[in-house]
């Protein structure tokens, strides 16, 4: 895609998301400080390392970040703890109970509006489809601006290669 003019030039980083506290499942309160404790490290552990070794630019205009699936849930949760740190967000069959929201950020707004970019995608057949519906109807009763995309086909690995070729084309732009 950087080849064909599709993408800007980027880093990936790719952490091991599974933290050492078990994987709570997602529609849980639990999930919340399993997603509170990778956001610590992401960001104090990784980011520090990756700007450290790397030739990056260390501001938000040039940081994105997306996840897929469990992975969704904590870019999801890193973004809307550090809306200083990131201006490109995508998730990938993934959301946030309400419970977590009203939480964690009932300040939700301004912190997606500090974003470029706030962006979902699921499959129609995918057993998350309707939380994530129900993230959007959070999003829209609080009159947040998302985009959306929505595809055939379940949890796969193709519908998240979908999503990341659709989204690698919005950062940075």
């Amino acid at each position: 895609m950087i080849a064909k003019g599709e993408a800007e030039k980027m880093i990936i980083v790719l952490p091991y998301g599974y933290m050492m506290n078990g994987t709570p499942r997602p529609d849980t309160m639990a999930s919340a400080e399993m997603y509170a404790t990778f956001a610590n490290e992401l960001t104090q552990c990784i980011m520090p390392f990756v700007e450290n070794n790397f030739r990056t630019i260390n501001d938000r205009d040039h940081r994105a970040i997306a996840g897929f699936s469990r992975g969704g849930g904590q870019t999801l949760f890193v973004s809307y703890r550090n809306p200083d740190k990131f201006r490109y967000v995508a998730s990938y069959s993934a959301y946030l109970t309400p419970e977590v929201m009203d939480a964690f950020f009932p300040d939700i707004n301004s912190r997606i509006a500090q974003l470029k970019l706030m962006w979902f995608g699921v499959g129609t057949e995918d057993g998350l489809y309707p939380n994530v519906i129900d993230h959007h109807e959070y999003f829209d009763a609080k009159g947040i601006k998302y985009e959306k995309m929505f595809t055939d086909g379940a949890h796969t690995w193709m519908n998240a290669r979908t999503y990341l070729a659709e989204t690698l084309q919005k950062f940075f732009k």
